[in-house]
């Protein structure tokens, strides 16, 4: 009778704490908080835990709670700086870009304002497009560079910048070229022009080796609307100024095709 009691009050027993533990698992699922109800510390927390295991997505998610609900507080620069650097790690260059340019406007004492000018100008710079795409882009991440190498405070990543600023320029001029060719091959030889005045204006000053491609161009040019007497002019300048270059080469071409008389 007495074993037979015990085993009873075992198996009771045994039933009373399942239940007690599936209740208390179910309690707790429910009190689960969502992000917009944590706390700063609970959402501080969770995001540098989330960086920390390499959770950008989530992490991102509670860095957005803090500088959206918080954005009072003293420290909420370097929660900006970190959501930042987090889009920019995700390859969200166009957020990444305006948290990074408000972090230098707004916190320019900051020791991290340089660094934060300069992610700004990748981010900027990553979203440009190829030559035959709208250089907008471009011409923003060109306008950037200038000015951080006009800012004296600024040196640390001027080696960095001025490449970029190159490489933007080159972008751009590819860009001219691409229209000239657009414009030569329909004949609008004044638009075409138009094209190389731009180059000689605005880009040639800056980078003179410019000289040799924009003769080319000329060259081009001269051939479509048959005026010999300027090509035998530019293709001269070409073999005289640049004797090595691919251009002069190019436009040597050009002259020797034996469709096309000249002299």
């Amino acid at each position: 009778m007495n074993k037979s009691f015990g085993k009873i009050s075992f198996v009771k027993t045994r039933f009373l704490i399942l239940c007690l533990g599936a209740a208390t698992f179910i309690c707790g699922c429910s009190k689960q908080k969502s992000r917009n109800e944590l706390g700063y510390e609970e959402l501080k927390q969770q995001a540098y835990a989330d960086l920390s295991n390499k959770k950008e997505d989530s992490a991102s998610e509670y860095l957005e709670e803090i500088v959206t609900r918080f954005s009072d507080r003293q420290d909420v620069s370097q929660h900006k700086l970190a959501l930042a650097e987090t889009y920019f790690k995700l390859g969200k260059f166009p957020s990444a870009y305006e948290l990074y340019n408000n972090f230098a406007q707004f916190y320019p004492s900051d020791e991290n304002a340089e660094y934060a000018k300069y992610r700004a100008i990748l981010s900027k710079f990553y979203q440009t497009l190829n030559p035959n795409c709208d250089q907008s882009t471009t011409i923003e991440a060109t306008k950037l560079c200038k000015e951080y190498l006009d800012t004296p405070a600024y040196k640390k990543y001027s080696s960095d910048i001025r490449d970029i600023q190159h490489t933007c320029e080159f972008k751009l001029v590819d860009k001219e070229v691409y229209v000239f060719n657009f414009y030569l091959n329909q004949k609008k030889y004044t638009a075409a022009q138009n094209r190389i005045n731009a180059l000689e204006k605005e880009y040639l000053p800056k980078n003179p080796s410019l000289e040799a491609r924009i003769l080319y161009l000329k060259c081009q040019l001269a051939k479509k609307q048959k005026k010999n007497s300027e090509f035998k002019q530019h293709l001269e300048q070409l073999l005289i100024k640049f004797p090595d270059s691919q251009f002069t080469q190019l436009a040597s071409g050009i002259k020797n095709k034996p469709t096309d008389i000249f002299f």
